[in-house]
C-alpha cells in the first residue's frame, strides 16, 4: 500500500504545467471515487478531469488514489446522506457495509445525497489545498524522490549482485575462497 501511495505522489509531482489545472484535474479525478464506477473509475477520472479543464494525468492519479477504499467511501456517503434523509437500512459502522447493503443502498436517495455532498465538499477542499501547496511543495518533493530513487537503485543493484553471486553456484564460490 505504501508503494502504491508513493507511486501516485511521484506521478502527481512530476506533472509539469499550471498548478491550477493540476489541482482541478486531481480533485475531479478524486471525487469520482465517491460514485460506483464498477472498475472504470480511473478511466472516468481522466475523462472527467478533461471535461472540467483539468490535467488528465492528474485526474487519473486522483482517480487511482482512493479506488481501493470504496467500502469506506460508501459508508461515508451513507453517513453524510443520513444527516439529510434516514437510510432505509441501518448502517451503524463499517462492519455493516456488505455486498448486500451496498447493492440495496447503492442508488438510493440517502446514498445519492451523501455522495453529492461529499463530492462537492471533498472536491473543493482538495482543489483549494492542492492549489495552495502544489507550486511550493513540488520542487522539494521532486528533490526528495530523486534522492530516494538513487538510493533505491543502489540497494536494488547490490541485492541483484548478491543474488547473482549466490546463484552462480556454491561450488564456484567455495572454489574461489579455497584457492585464495
Amino acid at each position: 500500500m505504501e508503494r502504491y501511495v508513493i507511486y501516485n505522489i511521484i506521478r502527481l509531482v512530476r506533472i509539469r504545467g499550471q498548478s491550477e489545472r493540476v489541482a482541478r484535474g486531481f480533485a475531479a479525478g478524486l471525487v469520482v471515487n465517491f460514485l460506483p464506477t464498477f472498475g472504470f473509475g480511473v478511466l472516468i477520472s481522466g475523462a472527467f478531469a478533461r471535461v472540467l479543464g483539468g490535467n488528465v494525468v492528474a485526474g487519473v492519479v486522483g482517480g487511482a488514489t482512493l479506488n481501493f477504499v470504496w467500502p469506506l467511501l460508501f459508508y461515508f456517503n451513507i453517513k453524510v446522506g443520513s444527516l439529510f434523509l434516514p437510510s432505509p437500512i441501518p448502517v451503524e459502522d463499517l462492519d455493516d457495509v456488505t455486498e448486500g447493503t451496498m447493492s440495496a443502498l447503492m442508488w438510493g436517495k440517502t446514498f445519492t445525497i451523501g455522495a453529492l455532498v461529499n463530492i462537492v465538499t471533498v472536491g473543493l477542499a482538495v482543489y483549494l489545498l492542492l492549489r495552495l501547496v502544489y507550486r511550493t511543495v513540488r520542487p522539494a518533493a521532486l528533490g526528495y524522490f530523486r534522492r530516494h530513487a538513487v538510493d533505491h537503485q543502489r540497494r536494488f543493484r547490490a541485492q541483484r549482485e548478491f543474488i547473482r553471486r549466490a546463484t552462480r553456484g556454491g561450488g564456484a564460490a567455495a572454489g574461489e575462497n579455497g584457492a585464495a
